[in-house]
């Protein structure tokens, strides 16, 4: 009886050591989120965003931006996203979730002079002016 708890003693005990070092491993790299203020500014991801059709996803920005903070709900960790004329052509929400949202530094002109981030990227036409296809009348295949 008394092997029999001291075994179910040291079977607690392994559970509990294990816990403890899988709790300190899965927080290991955890790191405090950025709180963004109104009016700050952030890049937003471009992972769930429908980008043009036809161009390499590896040379497609992972971030852009810079754009303002509208609002912020920090209870959620959601955030408002002043947006362009061209991402609101697109019909793209503009609330977006912290994890999307990576925070903007300013330029230092001393280091870098004449070095300001724009909007550089060219989100293509938007769906009102793409033409559907009814048939493909010819086509010549070039093996070359």
């Amino acid at each position: 009886m008394a092997r029999a708890l001291q075994n179910l003693a040291d079977a607690h005990d392994t559970i509990i050591e294990s816990r403890v070092r899988q709790t300190h491993n899965a927080n290991h790299r955890r790191c405090e989120d950025d709180v963004f203020v109104v009016s700050d500014r952030v890049f937003m991801s471009t992972s769930d965003l429908s980008l043009p059709k036809g161009r390499a996803t590896k040379l497609l920005p992972k971030y852009v931006g810079p754009f303002k903070v509208i609002e912020a709900h920090l209870n959620t960790s959601t955030y408002k996203v002043e947006l362009p004329s061209q991402l609101k052509a697109w019909n793209l929400h503009d609330w977006f979730h912290r994890s999307k949202l990576r925070p903007y530094h300013a330029n230092d002109d001393m280091l870098f002079p004449h070095w300001e981030a724009h909007m550089f990227y060219d989100f293509g036409t938007p769906d009102d002016q793409e033409w559907l296809m009814d048939e493909i009348l010819a086509h010549k295949w070039d093996r070359s």
